[in-house]
C-alpha cells in the first residue's frame, strides 16, 4: 500500500502550468524548487510529482476532447444537446462518445 502526504495546493497548481511544457516528470520535480522555497516547505516526493502529473495530463486529453466534440457541432450548425446533458445528467451512448447525430431520433426498422 503506497502512502502519499497531502501536497499543499501551490505544488498542484506550479505544475499545472509546468506541465504546459510537457517536461519530464524529473524536470518537472527539480522546478518545483523556487515554489518550496517560496511557500517555505520541502517540495513533494518524485513519486507524489509523478502521480500529479500524470493526473494532470490524463485530465488534459479528457477536456480536449470533450472540446473537439462540442466544437464539431456548433461548427456544423448545431446545439451540442447531448454535450450539454451529458454534462448536466451524465447521459453517454452505448459506444463512450456522444451520438449527436442520432440524438433523440428513432430509427426505422
Amino acid at each position: 500500500m503506497a502512502f502519499h502526504p497531502r501536497v499543499h495546493r501551490e505544488f498542484v497548481l506550479a505544475l499545472r502550468v509546468i506541465d504546459a511544457f510537457g517536461l519530464p516528470y524529473a524536470e518537472a520535480w527539480r522546478c518545483l524548487r523556487p515554489v518550496a522555497a517560496r511557500l517555505g516547505v520541502p517540495r513533494p516526493s518524485y513519486s507524489s510529482v509523478r502521480r500529479i502529473v500524470i493526473a494532470e495530463r490524463a485530465r488534459k486529453l479528457r477536456h480536449r476532447d470533450e472540446l473537439d466534440l462540442l466544437l464539431r457541432d456548433l461548427l456544423r450548425g448545431r446545439f451540442p444537446t447531448a454535450f450539454v446533458e451529458h454534462k448536466v445528467y451524465g447521459v453517454q451512448s452505448v459506444r463512450g462518445w456522444f451520438e449527436y447525430e442520432d440524438y433523440g431520433l428513432e430509427r426505422d426498422g
